[in-house]
């Protein structure tokens, strides 16, 4: 994947911080080998998450369930173009999360290999 204009930038939203911090690791992983420049940025909470009011290109929503559908609701409000990808415990979440046009629905636990298949739609079509 070549010609980015510009950084791509992707959130992770997780309440574990050890959870988080492996997350980012797979995601920088994923960046570094296809050459994609990125800024990520890491929240710990959903209010963090929401105080938050730069633009996202991609954003991981971990929180689970209410919680993380309200945050793909107030997400896809503010940033319409944003990838979604919502990572939860629930099957059953996956069909709510195309309701919203998320990208990717990934059901833990999570593998590096979830987050190549879901980086790889998140950027499609990305120049």
């Amino acid at each position: 994947m070549r010609g980015w204009g510009r950084p791509v930038n992707i959130a992770v939203c997780e309440n574990s911080a050890a959870a988080a911090e492996q997350l980012r690791g797979w995601i920088e992983r994923y960046c570094r080998l296809y050459h994609i420049p990125a800024v990520l940025k890491c929240f710990l909470s959903s209010a963090a998450f929401t105080a938050y009011t730069g633009w996202l290109d991609i954003a991981y929503l971990c929180c689970g369930g209410s919680a993380g559908f309200y945050l793909a609701r107030q997400l896809r409000e503010r940033s319409p173009d944003c990838k979604i990808i919502l990572v939860d415990d629930t099957q059953e979440f996956a069909v709510h999360g195309m309701r919203l046009h998320c990208t990717d629905f990934i059901l833990r636990p999570v593998e590096f290999r979830h987050i190549v298949r879901s980086m790889d739609l998140a950027l499609r079509g990305w120049k």
